[in-house]
């Protein structure tokens, strides 16, 4: 059985959860490998979950709901989102050895990039506004013997603007075996960017919170997946990001072109980061769950070449748009090189980028 027992301070979620696993006698909260490849575990909420032990280096057991689509894939590999997954690797196992090393999920979801963080050590604070997924997430935690006290869950959006933010989740159904459970829509100031429309869905209020207000430490990563408004995610970190102690970012980014205003607020961050000394590299999103022949083999993933020097930079080294006009490489990059509704883009620290005179952070709107 799971139980959350409420809420304290920000919106951060103190979770008391114990769990025992359908397969046989074996209970996954104290062993460290199930003995089947998957697990199925009933919650209060009335999921129906999965898990299983992950293919990565290292190793973790992973919780999730059956009914996702990405899920569909990952069952098969042991592996979500192979390619960003390994690039994840690369850029914070050495940063997750040292003392107090850090990583911020904002949308952590069913809590993957979670989970390999803790896994490769570092502590975590992760942003997951959605009550049935945070129950995911426990579940992951309860799974892995050590994890929970390395994570703090905070029930809130991330936002720019304080107040209380409606969000569109969708229901998992049995007559649809693939579904985008995962993409959560908020309805902030562009309404919903992007959502998965065909399923049915409920409504649920969670309150906003400023990345600025609650960490103030070294970074090894800062995500920022919420379905089109990253912007305002990394609007509510400037001073961290100012301050050059994250030392890698992953964005997933949306096309608006709906929204003239968020376009802009994407562009501005983007110009903002790459002032700030950030090299960056495309994973689109079909790219990233490419996992056939992409991923090294287990114990191997330390001497492996980077996947970092596969990927195309971005803005890219021949754009596809040569219209000499008064807009900004990034600009340029976004409006062309985006080949995809959705991207991914990783970002790397490169002090020596830096601007000198780095100018004010810019406005969210046109």
């Amino acid at each position: 059985m799971l139980r959350r027992s409420g809420f304290r301070g920000a919106g951060r979620v103190v979770v008391n959860a114990s769990a025992t696993a359908a397969c046989g006698q074996c209970e996954c909260a104290l062993c460290s490998v199930c003995t089947k490849a998957s697990n199925t575990w009933d919650t209060p909420s009335g999921q129906r979950l999965e898990s299983l032990t992950t293919s990565t280096e290292p190793r973790f057991n992973f919780a999730f709901n059956p009914f996702d689509a990405d899920m569909h894939r990952m069952r098969k590999m042991h592996v979500l989102e192979p390619v960003l997954t390994f690039a994840w690797y690369e850029q914070t196992a050495a940063c997750c050895k040292k003392p107090g090393a850090l990583v911020v999920d904002v949308g952590g979801n069913f809590g993957w990039y979670t989970l390999f963080s803790v896994a490769l050590g570092c502590e975590v604070a992760v942003f997951e506004p959605v009550p049935t997924y945070q129950e995911v997430i426990s579940l992951g935690l309860t799974l892995n013997p050590g994890f929970r006290e390395r994570v703090t869950l905070y029930g809130n959006v991330v936002y720019d603007q304080p107040g209380n933010y409606t969000l569109r989740v969708p229901t998992p159904s049995a007559r649809r075996s693939r579904q985008h459970l995962g993409m959560t829509s908020m309805s902030g100031s562009a309404g919903i960017l992007k959502a998965e429309w065909t399923s049915a869905s409920y409504n649920h209020v969670a309150s906003s919170v400023r990345i600025d207000d609650l960490v103030d430490r070294d970074v090894c990563m800062l995500k920022a997946d919420v379905e089109g408004y990253e912007p305002q995610v990394m609007q509510t970190a400037q001073k961290l990001l100012r301050s050059g102690r994250v030392a890698a970012v992953q964005l997933e980014m949306t096309r608006t072109p709906k929204s003239r205003n968020q376009t802009c607020a994407a562009i501005h961050m983007l110009e903002e980061l790459d002032t700030l000394g950030y090299e960056f590299r495309q994973v689109t999103t079909k790219e990233a769950d490419k996992g056939e022949g992409r991923l090294p083999a287990y114990g191997s993933w330390a001497a492996s070449p980077k996947v970092w020097d596969t990927l195309p930079a971005f803005p890219p080294q021949t754009p596809r748009s040569t219209a000499r006009r008064r807009t900004s490489k990034m600009e340029r990059a976004y409006r062309s090189d985006f080949t995809t509704f959705s991207t991914n883009l990783i970002g790397i620290l490169r002090p020596e980028k830096k601007a000198d005179h780095a100018p004010p952070w810019p406005p969210l709107t046109c």
